[in-house]
């Protein structure tokens, strides 16, 4: 989906959406999560996976190309190409690997670099089935930091194994490529 980020059928917008991270923080499970509402455990991912999936934003239908993109370090040089030409973004982080939200900047700025430097983009604390309420207090303060430094468009913690928090985070960012869409 390069070129032109929106094409506009009736009420059907079709839109690219990259899912980027460090490798093993759950990128591609939460999609199988979303996609099925079952949890699949997925391997690493070599090179590039696609989801497409429809969601209802008021009057309009989404047809949204996920890109799943590998997060280990040999495959990073080919991200910029990938992400072009996004109109949404999902951050992804392990929460019970804290170390991987500080990863998460330079993929930001490929993200930014390469795409309206408005995309939203909305920061995905995944795995919270395996730490603590405590925990969870202490990761969802630093969301809040990260968000604020890195002006981005939100932050949720979620769990593919459990499905808690799964829908929200897509919906919030379906509703944002909309808005950015009137915007232009």
């Amino acid at each position: 989906m390069t070129g032109s980020k929106f094409f506009v059928t009736s009420n059907v917008i079709t839109v690219k959406v990259v899912v980027a991270g460090p490798g093993g923080v759950g990128k591609t499970t939460l999609l199988k999560r979303y996609e099925t509402n079952s949890y699949i455990p997925a391997v690493s991912t070599i090179g590039i996976n696609f989801l497409v999936m429809d969601q209802e934003v008021g009057d309009k239908i989404l047809r949204i190309a996920y890109w799943d993109y590998a997060g280990e370090d040999r495959f990073r040089s080919l991200f910029p190409g990938y992400c072009t030409g996004s109109t949404g973004a999902i951050m992804a982080f392990d929460v019970s690997r804290i170390q991987t939200l500080a990863e998460l900047p330079d993929w930001l700025s490929m993200i930014k670099k390469n795409n309206d430097p408005n995309i939203p983009v909305i920061l995905l604390g995944n795995k919270i089935d395996t730490i603590t309420e405590e925990e969870r207090e202490v990761v969802a303060q630093a969301a809040k930091r990260f968000v604020k430094e890195y002006k981005l468009s939100g932050y949720y913690l979620c769990s593919s194994k459990s499905g808690e928090g799964i829908d929200a985070p897509f919906s919030h960012l379906g509703i944002l490529i909309i808005e950015n869409k009137k915007g232009k």
